[in-house]
Order: C-alpha cells, then sequence, then structure tokens
C-alpha cells in the first residue's frame, strides 16, 4: 500500500468511511466548541482561516450530512467514541435515548473551480454577481437533497422546506415546497447557468434567459428541511461550507461577505479561506475580526456579525502546541494503522517507531569534550568548591527532570557553558587579583539550571559534535509549526524508512541520528520547494533571520538557552509596518500565510513589547536552531529591509 502520509486523506481517501478512519477529534474540540457553546457557530456567517494544510478542507468534509450519517450508521461507532463527542460538543448532533439525531444538513461547495470565471463575463457588475449567487444556491439545494436521498434512503417526495417566517412568497421561485419540486427547479438554474459560463461566446445579456436571471433565492428563504422518515418528522437546519473562497475575485469575495452576513438569513453558512485574502495588517496584526474583506461602504460590523475562526493562532501558543501534539499522535497512529507491513508487526503506535535513547557521542569526542571542560576550568582559576557546586546543581537537575537524555556528554556540555557564564559574572584578571567582592557577587547570582541550560547543551553538541537533536514524535510535532500537512510531509520520510527497515528485516524503530538526518533532509526540501508569491523574499528574509539567530545561538555561554528562532521588533514599529513599509507587509504576510513564518503580535520582555517574527518549523530544523519558543533576537523594522535589500 501506498505510504498514507504523504496523501491529504480529504481529497484521496476512497470513501467516507476511510476518510472517517483518520479524522482527529481535536480540531473541533480546538477551534470550534467554544464558538458552538457561545451561540455564534450557526446563526451568522462563520469565516475559517489558516494557511494551507491546516485543515479547513478536513473540517468541512467532516461535517457533510452525508459523512456524519456514514459515522453514526457505521457499525463499529464504539471505535468513534472521540470523534462522536466532538461533533456533539460542537451541536451538530445531540443525544436522543440511544441514538443520535443529526442537527445539520452539511453541504461543502469547493469554490477552486468556475466560480471565478464568472467575473470575467462581459455583464454588468449586478448580473455577474447574481449569476454566481444563483449558480451557488442552486449547487447547494442539490448538494442538500442529494445527501438525504442517498445518506439517509429516502425519497424526495418525503422532503419538505420551512420557510423563514414572511418568506412563504418565495416558494413559486424556489419551484414548490416538496423535495422533488426543489430538485427539478434547482437543477434547471444550474445547467442554465452553467451553459452561460461555459460557454465559448458567452449571450448578451439581453438573451441571457429567465431560468438564468430569473428570482430564485433559497439561502433567503428556508429555514429547515422537515424529513418525514420511519422516525417521524425530523428538521434539520440547512448548512453550506463554501471552501476555498480565496479563489475568487477580491470584489466577488466581497461581495459574497456582504450577501451572506445579512441577519435574516437562517440557514448556517461558513466561508473557508486561507491567509492571502485578508490584508497584511490582518495578518500581521491579529486583527482578523476588524478587517474582513467588506466593502468600504458597508454597514456591516465583522466583530458583532461575523464569527471569525483562526485555525493558527499567536494567543495560547504553549496550549496550542499541546494539543496539536495530541492530535498529530493521533492523527500519524490512525494513518499507520493503514498500512498492513506495520499491522502485522503489531506496530500501530506512530511514537513506536521513533527510539529516543541517544547513544552518547563517541569515545574519542568525549574526550575531548572533557579535556576542554578541564582547560577551561583551569584557564578561569574556578575554585574546586564552586566546579563540584555546578556539577552538583546539574546532577540535582537530571534527578528530577522528566527526560531519558542525561548522559555525560550532555552534562559536560551543560558544564562548559555554566563556566563561561561563571566568566561573564567574575571578571578574569588573575588567579589572585579576584577581589573576595567580585567572588562573592558571582555566588550571588546563581548559574540557574534547568530545562533550557540542557536544551543550550544539546544545540552546542549536535553543532560541535554531531550529536542527534531532532528526533522523537515531539520532535516531528514542534517542527511542524501546528501545521498538519507539514507533520505529514515530515512524518512521511520516517515512516517510509521504517517500513525498508522491516521489509530488510531489520527493527522498525529508527536510531536518534537516522531521524535526525531524514528530518533535517526532508525540511531542507520543504524550504527548497517554497512557490508562493513573494517566496524569493521570504526565503531570503528566513535565511537572515536564521543565520543571525544561529551565531548568537552557539555563542559560548549560551545566553539564550536553546537559543533564539525569532527576531523581535519593538511593537510602536512593527505595527507601522502596513502603512509604511506595504512591500515588507506583503512578504511577511504570503510568509504567515504560506508556513514561513508566524507571528506573534505582543511579547512583553524586559519591561518592553515586542512583537515577534518566529521562523517555522522546516526553516529552524534544515538552520539548526532550537525547536523551544521564546527566545528572540532585538531587531528594528531597518533590520528587515536590509536583509530584504542583501544579495
Amino acid at each position: 500500500m501506498a505510504n498514507p502520509f504523504e496523501k491529504r486523506a480529504t481529497e484521496y481517501l476512497r470513501d467516507d468511511t476511510a476518510f472517517l478512519s483518520v479524522v482527529a477529534p481535536e480540531p473541533l474540540h480546538t477551534f470550534f466548541e467554544k464558538h458552538a457553546k457561545d451561540g455564534k457557530l450557526y446563526d451568522r456567517l462563520s469565516m475559517i482561516v489558516g494557511t494551507p494544510g491546516s485543515g479547513k478542507t478536513t473540517i468541512s468534509s467532516l461535517l457533510q450530512y452525508k459523512t456524519v450519517h456514514t459515522l453514526l450508521a457505521n457499525p463499529n461507532l464504539s471505535e468513534y467514541k472521540p470523534l462522536v463527542n466532538a461533533l456533539k460538543k460542537c451541536g451538530i448532533i445531540e443525544a436522543s435515548g440511544n441514538s443520535f439525531i443529526i442537527k445539520f444538513l452539511g453541504c461543502r461547495i469547493p469554490m477552486e473551480s468556475e466560480y471565478r470565471d464568472f467575473w470575467e463575463l462581459p455583464y454588468s457588475r449586478d448580473v455577474k454577481m447574481g449569476l454566481l449567487k444563483s449558480f451557488l444556491q442552486a449547487r447547494a439545494m442539490l448538494s442538500w437533497l442529494r445527501s438525504i436521498e442517498s445518506a439517509a434512503n429516502l425519497k424526495l417526495s418525503s422532503v419538505e422546506i420551512r420557510f423563514r417566517e414572511g418568506a412563504g412568497a418565495a416558494e413559486n421561485s424556489l419551484g414548490g415546497v416538496d423535495g422533488e419540486s426543489l430538485f427539478q427547479r434547482a437543477r434547471e438554474v444550474e445547467r442554465s447557468i452553467y451553459e452561460i459560463g461555459t460557454a465559448l461566446v458567452p449571450p448578451s445579456e439581453k438573451n441571457l434567459g429567465d431560468i438564468a436571471t430569473g428570482s430564485y433565492h433559497p439561502f433567503d428563504a428556508i429555514e429547515y428541511f422537515n424529513l418525514d422518515s420511519n422516525d417521524g418528522s425530523i428538521l434539520i437546519k440547512p448548512m453550506v461550507m463554501l471552501d476555498d473562497v480565496h479563489t475568487l475575485h477580491p470584489d466577488q469575495l466581497s461581495i459574497l461577505i456582504n450577501w451572506l452576513v445579512r441577519r435574516e438569513m437562517k440557514i448556517a453558512r461558513w466561508m473557508l479561506m486561507r491567509l492571502d485574502a485578508q490584508t497584511p495588517q490582518s495578518v500581521l496584526l491579529d486583527e482578523l475580526e476588524t478587517n474582513t474583506a467588506v466593502d468600504q461602504g458597508s454597514t456591516v460590523k465583522p466583530s458583532r456579525e461575523i464569527t471569525s475562526i483562526w485555525l493558527q493562532s499567536p494567543k495560547d501558543r504553549t496550549k496550542r502546541r499541546s494539543e496539536f501534539r495530541v492530535m498529530a499522535k493521533s492523527m500519524a497512529d490512525k494513518y499507520l494503522r493503514l498500512m498492513p507491513v506495520f499491522a502485522r508487526q503489531g506496530l500501530t503506535s506512530f511514537p513506536d517507531l521513533l527510539n529516543t535513547r541517544v547513544t552518547p557521542i563517541s569515545g574519542s569526542k568525549m574526550d575531548q569534550l572533557r579535556n576542554k571542560v578541564k582547560s577551561l576550568a583551569a584557564k578561569i582559576s574556578i575554585s574546586k568548591k564552586t566546579y563540584q557546586e555546578f556539577q552538583k546543581d546539574i546532577e540535582s537537575y537530571f534527578s528530577s527532570a522528566q527526560t531519558i537524555d542525561d548522559s555525560e556528554d550532555v552534562k559536560l556540555a551543560m558544564l562548559h557553558i555554566m563556566l563561561h557564564r561563571y566568566t561573564k559574572r567574575v571578571p578574569q584578571a588573575g588567579l589572585f587579583d579576584q577581589s573576595e567582592d567580585q567572588v562573592a557577587s558571582a555566588q550571588f547570582k546563581p548559574i540557574k539550571v534547568g530545562a533550557g541550560l540542557a536544551d543550550g547543551a544539546r544545540i552546542f553538541l549536535m553543532h560541535e559534535y554531531s550529536r542527534p537533536y531532532y528526533y522523537g514524535i515531539d520532535a516531528v510535532c514542534d517542527g511542524s509549526s501546528e501545521n498538519a500537512e507539514q507533520f505529514l510531509q515530515l512524518a512521511s520520510q520516517l515512516v517510509n524508512a521504517a517500513e525498508t527497515r522491516i521489509i530488510r528485516s531489520h527493527p522498525a524503530s529508527l536510531p536518534p541520528s537516522y531521524q535526525h538526518k531524514l528530518l533535517t533532509d526532508r525540511a531542507t526540501e520543504m524550504v527548497d520547494e517554497w512557490d508562493f508569491p513573494k517566496s524569493r523574499e521570504v526565503k531570503k528574509l528566513c535565511k537572515h533571520i536564521a543565520k543571525e539567530c544561529l551565531q548568537k545561538s552557539l555563542e559560548n555561554n549560551a545566553p539564550l538557552n536553546g537559543g533564539a528562532n525569532a527576531f523581535g521588533i519593538p511593537i510602536e514599529e512593527f505595527e507601522k509596518i502596513p502603512s509604511q513599509n506595504p512591500e515588507l507587509a506583503k512578504v511577511l504576510k504570503f510568509g504567515v500565510a504560506y508556513n514561513a513564518l508566524s507571528i506573534k503580535p505582543s511579547q512583553s520582555t524586559k519591561n518592553k513589547m515586542w512583537s515577534l517574527i518566529e521562523l517555522s518549523g522546516p526553516v529552524i530544523i534544515s538552520s539548526g536552531l532550537t525547536l523551544a519558543r521564546g527566545g528572540f533576537l532585538e531587531r528594528t523594522v531597518k533590520d528587515l529591509l536590509s536583509a530584504l535589500e542583501k544579495e
């Protein structure tokens, strides 16, 4: 079987059952549960924004009526209990006795096909948008009715619509109220408009025909579908999910938003898009709610009338990283179970393929490191008592730390850093020139021994002695920058290698050194493959940031522990970038939109507020930087501009 890690499930899996077998419920809890509880997810326009591979299509595919129906009809429903619970928490289904009722008749309409072509038709703006709106509504109606007929196994004659209050006059324009009449009318409208949009020579505006230009507004009129089944009459609310709306012309998108945001519309409606469709200010300053693409003259107040959901958020980053680890592990385990070669070996857990017991550096390298530490201790004339206290502090840390990576090379590297930090605190004027006050001052500020220092030691060992650093499931997750597709791209290399080992009758578990090589090679390939707007400038900026961060990270005293992987710009400067440096703003926007960079709009450090421009996981791995967040270099907008100007 082909490696499923190399495919996107929503686009390549053969049916709903196969799709459900690999879907993780965590994104529903993370991004949608709160809005559902607040009652803001289905009663107004919801705009879901994320980078490529963030899960937009997966989520919209999952919430389709036919997919949810397949899930609830599965004989092994207990296996999908976490997914069912997530759908329940998000209000898509509700319990009814020993079974569940689907509350929303969801349909997904991918917008990357012919919809933008309507904007190129030789008609007035109102006519072009009228055709697009009618076409979308006809397709949604057909999708709703077909899913009822196929998934619920109901005849269209047993389906009726319920109008919202005051909209009963729309009955004639919709073709009636029963399913069969609605279906026929929708098919007529779709066919008529499709022939106009795909014609080699579009007809003149006066010859468009009554069906194409007539009144057809089911979104404005319908509130419920009434399904007459063996279990009685069921009311279900229609829901339309317009996926990839960023492919539309910006003016089309603005008009659609202003149309779908109207309060009298009772159907649930979602628009899913990439960050490309947002303004640089929205992306850089985390102001989606106040900068959503609406017409300048519109009276719409997005913060009140639009539920905005970022699938990558600069808020609660520690929590988001932890949640993504859980989701990625769940997804990887499900993908792994699809591969017979691992099933036959009883391997159903992805972390089991990744050996995390690092072999210490070779004996000769260990001797070099040991001699380096001893020589440094002698050079700075540190007292035997202080030296032993450093060693004791290191041992004390590892006695309580939750890590198995506690070999002698790590301890020696930590001691090496501590000695260099000691020299920064006690001026080295000679063995007999140090005053008691200087020594006391150094001892008054104890050198902290913790996870940060250990991370700095491992970074040092990676660059000085080629000790593996990127290994284990957490490294794969963190190197993905909370992006599912990037996780799959990194994990696929490890899965392929493990599969090859099994075929060659070797243990499947990959040594840390091999994981490190595979991840760094793949991360480098991913960066080299960038091909998006402003990718050349983004790559140049990333390389500049990475180079300076690496230089700082390799200083002997590891001043930032594991080091830096970001630039910090004073927040008052950063907020002016969209207005004062529009080209730089575009570079940063596309860097964020395509997973090359991430922005943390505000961070308080040294009693000063900063905006962080952080490198993505693949750039970090390919550059040999720490995966730990928080370390940054203090820079200015001028530094960013000079980096882009360099050849």
